[in-house]
């Protein structure tokens, strides 16, 4: 963008705060947590934002550019990390982060076809509006996004589940799928992590189903993993389909789950790795369950059925 395109792009965010409520934009700083930038900047960066998640569309003006540029003389610590219609949150511990910030410098699905660039882009492109009505659900409820800058899968990670699947699909003698369809069929493109008190777990989730419907998404699929009494993890995942047909997930988990993971993580990516052994692995799979076991039950969790739309 040259100086005559950010000067445009200003003039059309000035025209569209002109005829935007004010409670809208009050709104959106609640949203955001970003109350405590002083209000003058506050309103510039709700505005931006706005333009940014719901007006400017994939193959329209880059929305994290215009929008970066527009944050530059106001909230120059934002941009650090702006990406394409991402939405900055202040989180739990008072460090703003950019919604999928993580994908900024990896987003090119190296040596795959462009039908698969095209699908991840889309699903990147859908993600600031997903965004900020995941931020307003959890506003309402008086939980918390965790982790909101990697809610864009990155394209290595991406990469490495189609050459997974690839593989396991040659060693079983199968014809692997072509890669835009892995791609196409992944779930997690956008991912949320929502953190709600440990022993509400069960209402908190209906609550969320209850709000994405009210907003007009499809509820897909609720997995329970605590009626897994075998599984090695414990949390409730949503899977959802937004009014625009992006699919994406919601992992809902508690302060005491989320800590769970980071104690385990490392055990995790060993047990996934193809070159562990099979004893190693059994191993792994206990000292991680064993984890997740000394948990206490979250209240009313068994009685929270799974959930699988039919197709």
């Amino acid at each position: 963008m040259d100086t005559n395109d950010v000067n445009n792009y200003m003039k059309k965010v000035r025209r569209y705060l002109k005829n935007t409520k004010l409670n809208d934009l009050s709104r959106m700083i609640e949203i955001t947590k970003m109350d405590n930038l002083g209000r003058g900047k506050a309103f510039l960066v709700a505005g931006v934002v706005a333009w940014s998640a719901f007006t400017c569309s994939f193959g329209n003006v880059n929305s994290a550019s215009a929008a970066q540029l527009g944050l530059m003389s106001t909230a120059t610590a934002l941009t650090d990390s702006m990406r394409l219609g991402g939405i900055p949150y202040r989180n739990r511990n008072g460090k703003v982060v950019i919604s999928g910030s993580a994908s900024q410098g990896d987003n090119i699905l190296e040596g795959c076809q462009q039908r698969a660039q095209v699908a991840y882009n889309m699903a990147r492109a859908n993600e600031p509006r997903i965004t900020m009505d995941m931020l307003d659900i959890a506003n309402r409820l008086g939980t918390s996004m965790e982790g909101l800058e990697y809610s864009v899968k990155t394209a290595s990670s991406i990469k490495s589940k189609i050459d997974r699947k690839t593989n396991k699909a040659l060693e079983a003698g199968e014809t692997p799928k072509q890669d835009f369809e892995y791609v196409s069929e992944t779930g997690d493109l956008l991912r949320y992590t929502e953190v709600v008190n440990h022993d509400e777990m069960a209402d908190k989730v209906r609550d969320t189903v209850a709000l994405l419907e009210e907003k007009g998404y499809t509820l897909d699929e609720i997995d329970n993993k605590y009626l897994n009494k075998d599984g090695r993890y414990k949390a409730v995942h949503l899977n959802a389909t937004s009014p625009s047909g992006q699919a994406f997930e919601i992992q809902v988990h508690s302060q005491e789950t989320l800590a769970a993971s980071r104690a385990t993580h490392k055990m995790y990516e060993e047990w996934r790795n193809p070159e562990t052994s099979t004893e190693r692995k059994a191993e792994l799979y206990t000292s991680i369950k064993s984890t997740y076991d000394s948990l206490p039950l979250p209240r009313g969790i068994e009685q929270l059925e799974n959930y699988k739309r039919a197709v």
